[in-house]
């Protein structure tokens, strides 16, 4: 597989969980633990997340993309437990803001009748008037929140796969927040991380549209539980290679953009 994402090497990647001798058990495994967090939340995915990475770890090696064996469950569950906690600092932003507007705005309309039932005859139209100021203001607040919060989320949201590459690549969690050093690895490879980007969002509509017709069906409604864990699991497998192939991909663009400078020329002559 070459180093440069194309059509052949997706077709790989997109079939890369379902190859390899001991597949069906790995993924079965997986999809468990998945299904397992619908009902236990945070335990499960903490070894999923230490699975994916060893995934990602894989193709930043430039090794071919496959399911590696269950074990060492203590070390998946460290480095699953690294990965929330880099996504939290990332993300945590535009959750708060978001969480900030939508309880402001049902806090206020918890209110409205105690407010409205404050002051006796004489003050009712003035309570009402600021009973309706205080809901509409916390409504164009809860609007602003969430614009502001979706910008967070897209700031968030982009620069964490080279972050996440460049602790796996480094093995440290301290390395997902040096900006200065993982970020040459985003510029010299935008259009690389933007079709990456792409490809997952693709892939995730197609999946949800999915799911989606399930729900139309009188016998697949029932099981939409059991459908949706191999699906996010696939779909975790499948941006955890992509993106670790592009890591790499930015490494190798990096060199040669080292070995070209004339500083190195230099002092190669």
């Amino acid at each position: 597989m070459t180093d440069t994402i194309g059509t052949r090497s997706l077709k790989a990647l997109f079939k890369f969980p379902f190859q390899g001798s001991n597949w069906k058990n790995n993924f079965i495994i997986g999809t468990a633990l998945t299904f397992v967090n619908f009902m236990l939340p945070i335990v499960p995915m903490l070894f999923v997340s230490g699975y994916t990475l060893r995934v990602m770890r894989q193709a930043i090696e430039g090794q071919e993309p496959a399911l590696p064996a269950w074990d060492d469950w203590g070390k998946l569950a460290t480095d699953g437990l690294q990965a929330m906690a880099i996504n939290l600092v990332y993300l945590l932003p535009a959750g708060l803001v978001w969480i900030g507007g939508w309880g402001l705005y049902m806090i206020t309309s918890f209110a409205m009748p105690i407010l409205m039932s404050v002051g006796g005859r004489g003050q009712a139209s003035s309570t009402f008037g600021l009973a309706m100021l205080a809901f509409f203001g916390s409504f164009a607040i809860m609007i602003v929140s969430m614009f502001v919060g979706s910008l967070l989320l897209v700031a968030g949201a982009i620069p964490l796969p080279v972050a996440t590459g460049h602790f796996v690549a480094q093995d440290k969690v301290g390395a997902a927040f040096r900006v200065r050093e993982w970020w040459p690895y985003l510029r010299v490879n935008k259009m690389g991380y933007f079709v990456g980007w792409v490809v997952i969002m693709g892939l995730a509509a197609i999946l949800y549209y999915a799911l989606t017709l399930a729900y139309t069906t009188v016998i697949l409604c029932f099981v939409i539980p059991l459908l949706m864990a191999p699906a996010g699991f696939y779909l975790s497998l499948i941006s955890a290679a992509l993106f670790g192939q592009t890591y790499r991909e930015s490494t190798i663009l990096l060199e040669a953009q080292t070995l070209a400078s004339p500083s190195a020329k230099d002092a190669n002559g």
